[in-house]
């Protein structure tokens, strides 16, 4: 297994290609309230551009919502690369725990993230990844804290998944991909994320977790469904098998859509993030979704791929 430093955890050195990248991302669901969200923050220092995007929803219902793909940010930009625009994470303890504060005069959020298993490095799954210059690791946990929205407030006691990228490597060109976490308590939980890059071929990444150390998958497969109008993403299936062979099948029903469609300045195509209830052999869990696809051909629909 490739080590993660602690202090991979924070920023990194940027490198010299053109799209090089460091992002964070933090998701929540909270089903006895009804509210999810997420947050993302990225900055492009050789481009000195840098993203924000938000969501907040009760349900289906959209309360609050920030994105921004332009924000100018110098391009020796360190630790505020972690506290721009109106979010802003805070690490507390390496690998353990993190703060996400969103502000923007409308809706004020503060959440605490605590990890329920060690950090899944992608480099674990796709051992040519470990001598590139594409990094990203995956961690779920717990969300504790408060939101205001306007005058109401909100108590959040939730579930999701941190997210730390930097670098580019042979990410820079995918066609599609469709990644799914869940939790059903806190010693069971899985992540999947199946992609599709420029050349055709298929890879994937992700684990199960059943209180121990993540199991790696060795096969996934997808089936989606979609809304006939619009295409947004409805229902899918997942199937997967870890490296020492337990299977894991689940049913997904998404309950709210973020459609961020061409408006990112270096990916563009088709994009949602989705709260998303999961059902496995009579138990229910919680997560999040994230589909994207160049156009129409590439659309995840029933989609397999095999293990190395």
């Amino acid at each position: 297994m490739t080590k993660l430093r602690t202090r991979d955890d924070l920023i990194h050195t940027t490198a010299a290609e053109q799209a090089w990248r460091e992002a964070y991302y933090f998701d929540f669901i909270d089903a006895a309230s009804g509210l999810s969200g997420f947050g993302y923050s990225g900055v492009h220092p050789n481009q000195e551009t840098g993203d924000v995007i938000f969501a907040l929803w009760k349900g289906d219902r959209l309360l609050a919502r920030f994105t921004r793909w332009d924000f100018n940010i110098p391009q020796d930009i360190g630790e505020e690369r972690l506290d721009f625009g109106p979010l802003c994470f805070q690490q507390r303890k390496p690998f353990k725990s993190w703060t996400m504060l969103f502000d923007d005069g409308f809706c004020r959020l503060q959440l605490e993230f605590n990890a329920i298993h060690a950090a899944y490095y992608w480099a674990d799954s796709e051992a040519a990844l470990a001598d590139s210059n594409s990094h990203h690791y995956e961690q779920q946990g717990r969300y504790t804290g408060l939101a205001r929205v306007g005058d109401e407030s909100y108590t959040i006691n939730g579930v999701g998944v941190r997210d730390h990228a930097w670098g580019w490597g042979r990410r820079a060109g995918i066609r599609k991909w469709l990644w799914a976490s869940a939790q059903f308590d806190q010693k069971f939980a899985f992540n999947v994320f199946q992609l599709c890059l420029d050349d055709g071929r298929d890879i994937h990444f992700g684990y199960v977790y059943q209180g121990g150390d993540n199991a790696f998958l060795q096969r996934s497969h997808l089936d989606a469904r979609y809304a006939s109008i619009n295409q947004t993403p409805e229902s899918f299936a997942v199937e997967l098998e870890t490296r020492c062979g337990q299977q894991l099948l689940a049913t997904a029903h998404v309950l709210n859509a973020f459609d961020i469609s061409h408006q990112e300045l270096n990916k563009q195509g088709y994009h949602y993030f989705c709260a998303t209830e999961y059902e496995s052999e009579g138990r229910t869990a919680y997560g999040y979704a994230n589909f994207f696809w160049k156009n129409n051909t590439h659309r995840p629909e029933n989609w397999g791929v095999p293990g190395p």
